[in-house]
């Protein structure tokens, strides 16, 4: 549920296909788009923080799946009944949700093996290099400024950068750990919803649903597609099993459900924030205070060591982002 990926990709030459949602009459935003973003951003780093307490599992996200889907499912009762849309759509959805699952479990398994400090930055940032290179090639009407070539270079940069405790500790072995494998992984995930959503929302905003409608009623069916795709993993695997019964009989089911609260809540603050603004860009930019938010939390609550190369590369990756979104 990104968005400064699409972006990137669907903005050249046509700014009206920069989300599914119409321009608004104002071009900057107003207070409320302010805050709901920032209330965004804290969701969205809560839920990542949530997800590393306690004991990282796809069996933790899969529940907080279920109980975003359950929660927010009365949503689908406001507009047209999704029933009327198209064969073609239910095929991107479930597309989707497999992307979905995927980007769930590389971030639970990463957690599982590393520092959110790091893993977090590499999941948001990793998509806006992944997502031109699979692109770009296929979408003839896109194509890169100056801009999104700098604005990649400083995040691909910081990437590298990231995971070095010093200088002097440059070497391969710092890249090929489980943790970064799965975060790759989550990447991976990230990089084909979406790529896919923006095929979905489209269809859906020409059989009759608003922008908004089309938005809130993809995220509660886009929750319910990953968890009918996580579930049968968790039971497949053993350690997943395990986890899951363990969730059962723990507090840590209590953060699931907050979890899945906190999922799809990001994402709707967001659509709102979206639909309230012309400049979809700022809303994108705005987005990315979740990274140093996450970070500091992090550093706080799990006691992860920030190194000053790592803040700086943060903040290199950050204004990376922003040339991106901008």
């Amino acid at each position: 549920m990104e968005d400064v990926t699409i972006h990137l990709v669907y903005t050249r030459k046509k700014p009206s296909h920069l989300t599914p949602f119409e321009p608004a009459r104002r071009h900057t935003l107003s207070t409320l788009a302010i805050a709901l973003i920032i209330v965004s951003a804290v969701l969205h780093a809560g839920w990542n923080l949530l997800g590393k307490r306690g004991e990282p599992s796809l069996a933790f996200f899969a529940r907080a799946m279920a109980t975003g889907s359950v929660l927010y499912a009365p949503l689908l009762l406001w507009g047209p009944s999704p029933l009327r849309l198209p064969d073609v759509f239910w095929v991107w959805l479930i597309a989707t949700g497999a992307c979905q699952a995927l980007y769930m479990g590389g971030l639970a398994w990463a957690y599982a093996r590393g520092e959110v400090s790091l893993l977090y930055p590499l999941a948001r940032a990793l998509p806006v290099l992944l997502v031109p290179a699979v692109a770009l090639p296929w979408l003839a009407t896109s194509a890169l400024n100056s801009g999104d070539i700098l604005g990649m270079a400083l995040i691909a940069a910081s990437a590298l950068v990231m995971p070095l405790p010093h200088w002097r500790a440059l070497r391969l072995s710092r890249y090929l750990t489980p943790a970064l494998g799965f975060v790759l992984l989550a990447a991976v995930g990230t990089t084909g919803y979406s790529l896919i959503d923006k095929h979905a929302l489209g269809l859906m905003t020409t059989h009759g649903y608003t922008p908004l409608q089309a938005g809130l009623h993809y995220m509660v069916l886009q929750a319910m597609t990953t968890w009918l795709w996580m579930w049968p993993l968790v039971r497949a695997l053993p350690n997943e099993r395990h986890a899951a019964r363990r969730l059962h009989r723990s507090p840590a089911a209590r953060r699931a459900w907050l979890a899945g609260t906190m999922i799809l809540g990001t994402y709707g603050l967001v659509l709102i924030a979206m639909s309230t603004s012309a400049d979809v860009s700022h809303v994108v930019a705005l987005r990315q205070l979740s990274i140093p938010l996450g970070v500091l939390a992090a550093g706080y609550w799990f006691r992860e060591r920030l190194t000053p190369l790592r803040l700086g590369a943060i903040a290199v990756m950050l204004g990376g982002l922003a040339l991106v979104a901008w």
